[in-house]
């Protein structure tokens, strides 16, 4: 068996759901600004 330690696990660990819906979030707010961005230069 390949038993990790503890220190191991906390060294290797790397939070990627939680930077994919960062990214996400990040890419669905410039979408937004710069939808509503598009339409205030429309206007003038």
């Amino acid at each position: 068996m390949d038993t990790k330690s503890k220190q191991d696990v906390e060294a290797n660990f790397r939070p990627v759901g939680t930077i994919a819906f960062i990214a996400l979030l990040l890419g669905l707010t410039a979408m937004v600004w710069f939808s509503v961005y598009n339409l205030q230069i429309e206007k003038f």
